[in-house]
């Protein structure tokens, strides 16, 4: 058993020694002479089209006449109406979702209305008054809401209207 184990070692000994050679080293510089022949062949294929005079490709230039700006929003709805250069109340500073409807006087004369603004003060709003950033203008007021009615152009430039409410907000409690 001691005779079969010594013979298995040194074959395996002489396998492993014999695998060991010159040979590995002549392949890698075949390897390397093939990737400079190709590198050289590639060289020379190149040459050539170098060479022959190159076609100039005519360059493309924007044209913005007539065309969307394609740096502006495109959700940019409204724009509002002009006002013909008169000074801005406090109320057309404000867009009309910012006031708080705080209470509504409707009796025998004409009705009034209390809105708040984001700085905290109160302004009392009666039919024809201007309110909010897109020219909009009172037109009624009901015992729960304010109605405004807006002008402004939209996205593609057309003049529209729309009316909207500033409701009161319902009781808490009680």
């Amino acid at each position: 058993m001691r005779i079969s184990f010594l013979t298995g070692a040194l074959l395996i000994a002489c396998l492993s020694l014999s695998g060991c050679g010159d040979e590995a080293p002549s392949k890698k510089k075949s390897v390397v002479k093939k990737s400079k022949a190709k590198v050289a062949a590639k060289k020379q294929v190149l040459q050539p089209k170098q060479s022959e005079p190159e076609k100039a490709e005519p360059k493309y230039v924007y044209e913005p006449a007539g065309r969307r700006d394609p740096f502006l929003p495109l959700m940019k709805t409204r724009r509002p109406v002009s006002n013909s250069g008169l000074p801005l109340t406090p109320l057309q500073k404000f867009d009309l979702g910012q006031f708080r409807l705080i209470g509504v006087i409707v009796g025998r004369n004409e009705p009034m209305a209390m809105v708040m603004v984001p700085g905290g003060k109160a302004y009392v709003l009666k039919r024809g008054i201007k309110i909010g950033k897109n020219a909009g203008q009172v037109i009624d007021i009901r015992e729960d809401a304010v109605v405004v009615e807006e002008r402004f152009y939209d996205f593609a430039g057309e003049y529209r209207t729309s009316v909207q409410e500033i409701q009161l907000p319902k009781r808490q409690g009680v």
